[in-house]
């Protein structure tokens, strides 16, 4: 039972009890001195029996007080009995740990959690230490700190580590108060600790959560962020100069598409453990996304030149390791990657800046042929936004005078207009004409080229409309992108675009690359399927630079090849190109495919296509590209 400390003051006596205590005072008193003199008066009967009847009253109302007193105290007894059972009761209810120490730290003291951790009942507890009850490295710290409460006179808070029977560690947030007696002196201590290892484990959780990566186990953007922001408040200080290295990996699209997330996870782990045994001690490895991965090398050397050597040293290094290939399942997969550098040096930059630089560098290493190392310049920095605002302003051209669609004709051997190419141009209102080599690029990479195909594909049916209008009634063609044509929805949008003018869908020609359609050849074949039945015809563009297989190509409902100008340049004079020419047409006849050869420049290329049964001509020869207002005006219309 827990000990109860009483109140040192004088205790409040009620009137009864003092009345009651007084009578029987006077009894005891009186009663030998009235039996003295009883020899006196015994002269006296009347006296004398006055005198005994007072001495029975006192003794009755003597017994009677004692009688109630021994009630009143027995009551009392029980309330307080009642009030330590349910103190008890409330205190073994809560669900920590709570115990009264004396000065030598034996306990005096401990509720059902503290006698459930030892595995004791209440008895066996008293007067035992914790180096008596445990066995374990952490008692050191919690002798320390009852020391402090019981020699200082210290309130403690703190975590405690405590192992219990089982072994099991947990963690406790101890509260530690001093008992003091009478005069003020420490007699004891109270404390009371919780158990907290769940909500320290959550917080881990949570910290790892949100500061680390959870499949390969290392830092994330997040992360990243602080410790740069760190090192560049470093640097800043004089402490030399660093580097930032940003790691994209090749391909990693196509292994993780092909071989599925289970592999890609695999290799992402396996690059991670590579990057992270190939850095210095000092480094941070932290993956921010995909396939990209992060390099902070906050100390590299004390000025720009050595820095600068020992970050491409490194950077080479890691390019060569990635080269090495990842053997899962028996199977070798491939894994190069590309690499920017930046430095850090005490230049005002901040956090993101450097972060952009190294970004944009790696970006450059991609675009100049993958698996290599480039070092961040000024000049990306004003390539990139040049880029981003070529970006913008593409995507406020679309639906505006500034873009606009160019007719290009296809001739037969006779000269007769046999079809047509809608070719996009865009005049910027300050940067004029800017090629479509330069702006579609951008606008597949960024997404922007699904609105341009919608856009495309309506003008192409308004095109169709204004050509029957003028009697002319030969089929357009049109470019679709593989983002476009890749899209989940891209059969339906074309459907829904169709619908709006009513547009003759069999004298529209989609062509795509030999690339797009061997990507998911069912999902090729399914979607050119659908379209076909509305009417829909479609052409390989720049056949013979991808796979050119016959396999898949008689088993894609084709319309028509078209010969990239590419192998044009020099027929019919190179024999190479020449035969590769003759081989397309040749295949083509077998296929039952036409054939239009664009990039005709020649007579010469001309004839030699004519010759050899080419269906269609198209290039600059017989008609440049131009605005379908200005070739429905023109004369060979």
């Amino acid at each position: 039972m827990i000990p109860i400390v009483h109140d040192q003051r004088a205790p409040k006596v009620d009137r009864r009890e003092a009345c009651g205590l007084i009578i029987v005072a006077l009894t005891v008193f009186y009663a030998p001195q009235a039996l003295a003199s009883s020899h006196s008066i015994a002269d006296h009967p009347g006296a004398r029996w006055w005198l005994v009847c007072c001495l029975a009253a006192l003794l009755a109302l003597a017994l009677a007080t004692a009688i109630w007193l021994k009630i009143k105290v027995a009551r009392q007894t029980r309330h307080l009995v009642a009030s330590e059972a349910r103190l008890n009761t409330i205190l073994d209810s809560v669900d920590a740990a709570i115990y009264i120490k004396d000065r030598q730290l034996k306990y005096q003291y401990g509720n059902r959690k503290v006698c459930g951790l030892c595995r004791l009942d209440p008895p066996d507890l008293i007067g035992h230490t914790d180096d008596d009850l445990h066995d374990t490295p952490q008692l050191a710290t919690i002798r320390r700190n009852d020391l402090r409460v019981i020699n200082q006179g210290e309130r403690i808070a703190s975590e405690e580590q405590f192992r219990d029977v089982d072994g099991k560690v947990s963690t406790y947030f101890s509260i530690k108060i001093p008992l003091l007696d009478a005069q003020g002196r420490v007699e004891g201590l109270c404390g009371i600790s919780t158990d907290v290892t769940e909500h320290k484990e959550t917080q881990e959780a949570a910290h790892r959560l949100a500061h680390f990566d959870p499949l390969t186990g290392m830092p994330n953007r997040r992360q990243l962020l602080e410790r740069i922001e760190q090192a560049m408040q470093l640097i800043q200080n004089g402490s030399g100069v660093g580097a930032l290295l940003c790691i994209d990996l090749d391909n990693f699209k196509r292994v993780n598409d092909a071989r599925g997330h289970i592999v890609g996870d695999t290799l992402l782990q396996i690059v991670s453990t590579r990057l992270k045994e190939l850095s210095p001690e000092d480094s941070m490895v932290a993956r921010i996304g995909g396939d990209e991965f992060v390099i902070l090398l906050p100390h590299l050397g004390r000025n720009t030149d050595c820095a600068a050597r020992e970050a491409i040293q490194l950077a080479e290094h890691l390019r060569a390791a990635l080269e090495q290939a990842v053997i899962l399942d028996d199977q070798s997969f491939a894994c190069s990657g590309s690499i920017g550098a930046t430095l850090l040096r005490p230049d005002g930059k901040t956090t993101e800046d450097v972060l952009r630089e190294a970004n944009t560098a790696m970006h450059r290493s991609k675009g100049a042929g993958r698996n290599r190392v480039a070092f961040f310049e000024t000049a990306m920095q004003t390539e990139l936004e040049e880029r981003l605002a070529l970006e913008h302003d593409l995507a406020h051209a679309i639906g505006t005078d500034q873009l606009d669609m160019h007719l290009q004709p296809q001739y037969d051997a006779s000269g007769s207009v046999v079809g047509a190419e809608l070719l996009i141009r865009w005049n910027h209102p300050e940067r004029g004409a800017i090629s479509p080599a330069r702006f579609i690029a951008l606008a597949e990479e960024t997404g922007i080229i699904l609105r341009i195909g919608d856009w495309t594909l309506q003008r192409a049916c308004q095109a169709l409309r204004e050509l029957q209008a003028h009697g002319h009634s030969y089929p357009i063609s049109i470019n679709v992108s593989p983002r476009q044509f890749r899209q989940s929805d891209f059969v339906s949008r074309v459907r829904e675009i169709l619908l709006e003018p009513q547009a003759p869908a069999d004298r529209l020609t989609f062509e795509v690359t030999e690339g797009t359609l061997i990507q998911d050849i069912q999902d090729a074949i399914d979607k050119m399927t659908q379209l076909t039945a509305l009417g829909i015809r479609f052409s390989i563009d720049d056949f013979g630079t991808g796979y050119s297989n016959l396999t898949y190509l008689k088993r894609f409902p084709l319309h028509e090849l078209k010969i990239d100008k590419s192998f044009l340049h020099d027929t019919p004079a190179d024999p190479d190109n020449r035969a590769i020419v003759k081989l397309i047409l040749a295949m083509a006849r077998q296929l039952n495919l036409k054939v239009v050869a664009e990039g005709v420049e020649t007579q010469d290329q001309a004839d030699f296509l004519i010759a050899h049964g080419c269906d269609s001509l198209q290039g600059y020869l017989y008609a440049r590209p131009m605005p379908i207002s200005q070739w429905l005006q023109s004369p060979s219309t």
